[in-house]
C-alpha cells in the first residue's frame, strides 16, 4: 500500500494538465499513488493523461460528467492510502512539497487535516501574491472566510468520511474543512510548496463566481449561527465586513454602525471562545479576533472623513493607531495627485 494518495480530478484542463502531472511525478517523495479522475472531459486531457507510462498513475473515467464533489467522493472511496493529498489539475507542485507535508503529519499524527501555504500566480505563472496567513488564526478566521486554498489540503480518508465527505456543489472546499475542523485538529505548515493558477477558468472567480458568492454567504451565516445559536444576526453589509469587504459600510457613512457591527463581532468572538473544539486555543483565538479588530478599524479610519474617523479611533480606545492613519491618508493623497 503507497503512504500517500494523491487524488487530482481532471475536466477540461488541456492547457495546463501535462505542467500539474509533470509536478506530481518529479516528486522527491516517491511513495504514492496519482489517482487521477477524468470527469467526462471533451477535450484532449484524456489523451494527455493516457501518454503518461509511470505505474503511479491510476486514471478512472467518468462516464458523464459528475462534478467536482461526486467525482471528488469517488477518488476518496478508491483511494488506497487513509492520507490523500489534493491536487487541481491547473496547479504546480513543488517539488519536495509531498515530501515535507507527508512529515508534517508523521510530526503530528494527531491531526486529520493538513494544509500548507500557496503561491497565487497567473496563467504564465506570474506572481500574483502569497498570503502567509499566521497559523495559530487559522481556527477563529474560518469562521469569516476560507484561508485554505483545495489543492494545499492533505487529509485522512477516514475522517473525510466520517463526516460525509463532500457535500455541497459550490465553495466544497470550505464546507469540507469546516465540518472536519469540527471535529478533528487541523495543522498548517507555514511553508508554500504550491503554485495555484488563476485562470480564466477559475470557477470561484469566474466561471461560477455568483454561485460560490452566495454558497461561501451561507457558510458564514451558518457558522455564526452554529456558534451563536442565532443570537447574533447580521445585515449583508455587517457580513460582508466581517468578511474583510468594508466597502458597503462605508456606504452607509454611519460610524455607529461600525462600532455596532465591531460589537457583533466581539458576541462571536466570546462564543467561538465558549464552544469546545479540538482546535480551541482561547490565547490565539484572542489573537485573531484582536488582529481582525484593529485591521478593521485601521481601514476604516483610513476612508472615513477625518472627524468620523477621529470619533471611531475615540470609541474604540485605538488613538494610538491615529500616526498609521495619517500615514496612510497622506499616502493616499500623494497617490490621488500624481
Amino acid at each position: 500500500m503507497p503512504q500517500l494518495s494523491v487524488l487530482m480530478p481532471v475536466y477540461n484542463a488541456e492547457k495546463f494538465l501535462a505542467e500539474a502531472i509533470d509536478s506530481i511525478l518529479a516528486q522527491t517523495f516517491t511513495d504514492f499513488e496519482f489517482l487521477i479522475i477524468d470527469d467526462g472531459s471533451t477535450d484532449n486531457s484524456l489523451n494527455i493523461i493516457r501518454a503518461y507510462a509511470d505505474k503511479r498513475i491510476r486514471l478512472i473515467r467518468n462516464e458523464k460528467n459528475l462534478g467536482i464533489s461526486a467525482t471528488l467522493n469517488k477518488g476518496i472511496r478508491l483511494a488506497a492510502s487513509d492520507l490523500i493529498a489534493r491536487m487541481d489539475a491547473d496547479d504546480i507542485a513543488y517539488p519536495d512539497r509531498l515530501e515535507k507535508q507527508y512529515q508534517f503529519t508523521q510530526e503530528h499524527p494527531d491531526g486529520a487535516l493538513y494544509t500548507c501555504w500557496v503561491r497565487q500566480v497567473t496563467e504564465d505563472r506570474q506572481v500574483i501574491k502569497t498570503e502567509p496567513f499566521r497559523p495559530p488564526f487559522y481556527y477563529y478566521n474560518q469562521t469569516f472566510e476560507c484561508w485554505i486554498y483545495h489543492p494545499s489540503m492533505l487529509y485522512r480518508k477516514a475522517a473525510v468520511q466520517a463526516v460525509g465527505g463532500y457535500t455541497v456543489p459550490y465553495a466544497e472546499d470550505w464546507e469540507l474543512i469546516w465540518q472536519l475542523m469540527r471535529d478533528y485538529k487541523h495543522y498548517h505548515l507555514p511553508k508554500v510548496l504550491l503554485d495555484y493558477r488563476i485562470t480564466s477558468q477559475s470557477l470561484h472567480q469566474v466561471a461560477k463566481k455568483k454561485e460560490y458568492d452566495e454558497a461561501m454567504e451561507a457558510i458564514v451565516r451558518r457558522n455564526i449561527h452554529y456558534y451563536t445559536g442565532g443570537a447574533v444576526n447580521l445585515t449583508d453589509p455587517q457580513l460582508e465586513c466581517l468578511r474583510y469587504n468594508i466597502q458597503p459600510l462605508l456606504e452607509i457613512g454611519s460610524v455607529q454602525e461600525v462600532l455596532h457591527t465591531l460589537d457583533l463581532l466581539s458576541m462571536i468572538t466570546q462564543a467561538i471562545l465558549d464552544t469546545p473544539n479540538p482546535n480551541r486555543c482561547p490565547a490565539d483565538i484572542e489573537g485573531a479576533a484582536y488582529a481582525k479588530r484593529k485591521y478593521l478599524i485601521i481601514n476604516f479610519a483610513s476612508h472615513l472623513a477625518p472627524h468620523k474617523a477621529a470619533y471611531l479611533l475615540l470609541k474604540t480606545g485605538m488613538l494610538s493607531l491615529a500616526t498609521k492613519i495619517i500615514k496612510i491618508r497622506l499616502k493616499q493623497l500623494i497617490k490621488n495627485n500624481t
